[in-house]
C-alpha cells in the first residue's frame, strides 16, 4: 500500500484450481503475478469462461507497472487478452511464454495494448521498484519459470507450477542452484505450487511416458488417435517422436493444438520434419496405420475434435474397430463427468482406449509431497503462504512445511480477497474484492449471480408461459389463458395440469376484472401468485412462470 510495507493480494487461484492472479503492492506501484482463467462448472449453465474480478486492478489502474507470466498455460494467461482491453500493459515472459499468448492477443484484436519483455532464465529484471530474478522450473509446459522479488525484508519467491523432473524431455532442469542461492541471502515469504501437496512420494518424470505412447502406437493396427493439452508441447514432442520411429507421420487436429505447435516449432521448442507432418485433410486418403492424429480435446469440451470423434461425427476422423485411442492428460476438476461421457463414446466406435488409470499415458506435471517437502526444506523460508489449488491442497500443503519445521503461526492458508502484509512480520491484511467474471459468447462481465441463478431455476424446474387478452379498459378476459410450457411437465400426460392451471388463471383475472382492475402489472402478479401456488401444490416444483398480457 502506498507509503506502508510492502502487501499481496490474491485476487484467484487460492482456494481453486485455475484464476491464478495476485497483485504485489510496494512502494506505491503494482507488479501483477499471472493472470489466469477457469473453465466453468456444472452449476454455470452457460457460462464459457471464469475470469477473475478486474475490478481492484482497474481502481489501481495508474499504479500496475508490468505483469509477470510464470509459464504458458490458461490458467495462468487466459484471462490477459481481456485484461488487455481495458489496459495497456508491460508483459513480463519468457519466449515460447509470449509466443503462445501471441495468437490470443491477436484474435481478440489487443496485441498492440501489450508490451513485450522477453525474459530469460537467470537473469535479473527491474521494473519500477520491484527487482526481479527469474529462475527455470520444470513442468507439463517448457518455459516455466519461478520468480524472486526483492522486498525490504528480504526475497518474496513465487514457484509458479512445478515438479522437480530429473530427466526432463529438454534436458532443463529446475534451477535448484539459482534457487538455493536465494535462500542463502534469506527468503523471507515463499509463495508455493500446492497442486499435488495430497499425492504421497514424487511425481514420476516426462520421459516415462515416451515408452508408454511408443509402445501403444507401434501396436495399434489401425489408425492411432493421442489427445492432450496443446500447451503440453513435451507431450506433443514424444508423441511426435512415436510416431516417426514406428514409422508414421503426424496429422494435427484442433484450432489450439496448430497454435501451440506452429509457435513452438517456430522458436525451436518443438522438433518435427516437415516431411513428418502430413494436413489432416489428407486422412481420407491415405493408409490409417501410417498416421497418429495428435488431437486437442482430452478434456471432453463439448466441440472439441475427440468429443466429435467420440460422437461419430467429426468431419475428418471416422473412428472404426481396430483404431486406437489415447487420453494422455488427467482431469482437470470437474471435467471428470464430461471425460467419462466421451471415453463411452469412443469405446462404443469399437477403437482401443487407453487412459490413466488403467495405462500409464500421462504423468502429472506438479511436485507431490516428497518434492515439495524437498523444496521447502531448500528454500527454508521463514513465512510460507501455499498458493495453486483448493482449500484441501493447500492446507495439506501447509501440513507438509510444519513436517519439515516450520511453525505453524508462521504459515497463511489464504483464499480469494485474502491479503498478506510483507513486513518484517507479515500477517493477513484487509480483504478486498476478488470474485468472479463469466464469460458468455462474447458477453463479458453480464452474466452476475442474478442471471445464473434463473439459469439454475430454468435447469431445475423449467418454465411456463401464460398468454392472456385482456379488454385494456376493463381487465376483462377477451382470448385465452393458453400455457405454453418448456422443461418443466410432458404436455401430453400432464394435460388435466394445464386444464386446471388455465381455469386458475381464468378464475382469479375475473376476480380482478369484477374489482375493476385493468392494470397488466397487476394482473401479471396475480397469474404469478394462482398459477405458481397450483403448480406446487400439484408437483411441488416451481417453475418460472412468464405471464404475458395483451390489451386491445
Amino acid at each position: 500500500m502506498p507509503g506502508g510495507d510492502p502487501r499481496i493480494a490474491f485476487l484467484g487461484g487460492v482456494g481453486e484450481v485455475g484464476r491464478n492472479m495476485a497483485a504485489l503492492e510496494m512502494e506505491g506501484r503494482i507488479l501483477v503475478l499471472d493472470a489466469g482463467l477457469s473453465f466453468p462448472e456444472a452449476e454455470m449453465p452457460g457460462i464459457d469462461l471464469v475470469l477473475p474480478d478486474f475490478g481492484y486492478l482497474l481502481d489501481r489502474a495508474d499504479r500496475i507497472e508490468a505483469i509477470v507470466l510464470t509459464h504458458g498455460h490458461e490458467d495462468h494467461v487466459g484471462s490477459v487478452p481481456y485484461l488487455l482491453r481495458e489496459l495497456r500493459l508491460p508483459i513480463y515472459a519468457t519466449r515460447l511464454t509470449l509466443a503462445l499468448l501471441e495468437g490470443k492477443l491477436e484474435e481478440h484484436g489487443v496485441r498492440d495494448h501489450a508490451e513485450y519483455h522477453e525474459v530469460t532464465p537467470g537473469e535479473e529484471v527491474t521494473v519500477g521498484p520491484f527487482a526481479m530474478r527469474f529462475y527455470r522450473v520444470t513442468h507439463s509446459i517448457p518455459d516455466g519459470c519461478a520468480v524472486a522479488v526483492d522486498l525490504p525484508a528480504g526475497v518474496l519467491l513465487h514457484t509458479g507450477d512445478f515438479k522437480l523432473d530429473p530427466t526432463p524431455i529438454d534436458g532443463r532442469v529446475t534451477d535448484l542452484q539459482g534457487i538455493a542461492a536465494e535462500a542463502r541471502k534469506g527468503v523471507h515469504v515463499l509463495l508455493s505450487d500446492s497442486t499435488n501437496a495430497e499425492d504421497p512420494g514424487v511425481t514420476g518424470s516426462e520421459r516415462t511416458v515416451g515408452p508408454v505412447l511408443y509402445d501403444i502406437i507401434r501396436d495399434a493396427p489401425r489408425l492411432a488417435v493421442v489427445a492432450c493439452f496443446a500447451s503440453h508441447i513435451h507431450r506433443v514432442q514424444q508423441i511426435c517422436d512415436a510416431a516417426i520411429r514406428s514409422g508414421r507421420r503426424v496429422a494435427f487436429l484442433g484450432r489450439s493444438m496448430h497454435q501451440s505447435v506452429r509457435a513452438a516449432r517456430e522458436h525451436g521448442y518443438l522438433t518435427v520434419p516437415d516431411g513428418a507432418v502430413v494436413p489432416i485433410e489428407e486422412l481420407e486418403r491415405m493408409d490409417p496405420s501410417e498416421v497418429v492424429v495428435c488431437s486437442t480435446g482430452s478434456q471432453g469440451e463439448p466441440l472439441s475434435a475427440l468429443s466429435l470423434m467420440a460422437a461419430r461425427e467429426h468431419k475428418w476422423v471416422k473412428l472404426a474397430p481396430e483404431d486406437t485411442v489415447v487420453l494422455s492428460s488427467s482431469p482437470i476438476p470437474g471435467n471428470e463427468a464430461a471425460i467419462h461421457r466421451v471415453v463411452d463414446g469412443l469405446y462404443r466406435t469399437g477403437a482401443s482406449v487407453f487412459h490413466v488409470p488403467m495405462a500409464p499415458v500421462h504423468v502429472s506435471g506438479h511436485a507431490a509431497a516428497e518434492e515439495l517437502k524437498t523444496f521447502l526444506n531448500l528454500v527454508r523460508p521463514r513465512w510460507f503462504v501455499p498458493v495453486h489449488g483448493e482449500r484441501r491442497h493447500l492446507q495439506n500443503h501447509a501440513r507438509l512445511a510444519c513436517e519439515v519445521g516450520i511453525p505453524s503461526q508462521r504459515i497463511f492458508v489464504v483464499e480469494d480477497g485474502d491479503t498478506v502484509e510483507l513486513g518484517e512480520v507479515p500477517h493477513l491484511g484487509e480483504r478486498v474484492s476478488a470474485g468472479m467474471t463469466f464469460v458468455d459468447g462474447i458477453g463479458i462481465g453480464d452474466v452476475g449471480e442474478v442471471v445464473l441463478r434463473d439459469r439454475r431455476k430454468l435447469a431445475e424446474d423449467g418454465i411456463v408461459i401464460v398468454v392472456v387478452t385482456v379488454d385494456g379498459r376493463t381487465g376483462e378476459v377477451l382470448a385465452g389463458p393458453d400455457l405454453v410450457n418448456r422443461g418443466f411437465v410432458y404436455e401430453e400426460t400432464a394435460g388435466d395440469i394445464f386444464e386446471e392451471a388455465a381455469h386458475r388463471t381464468l378464475t382469479s383475472l375475473k376476480e380482478s376484472a369484477a374489482e375493476q382492475v385493468a392494470d397488466p402489472t397487476v394482473l401479471k402478479q396475480h397469474i404469478r401468485r394462482a398459477v405458481g401456488k397450483y403448480f406446487f401444490e400439484v408437483t411441488k416444483r416451481k417453475p418460472v412462470i412468464v405471464p404475458v398480457v395483451m390489451e386491445v
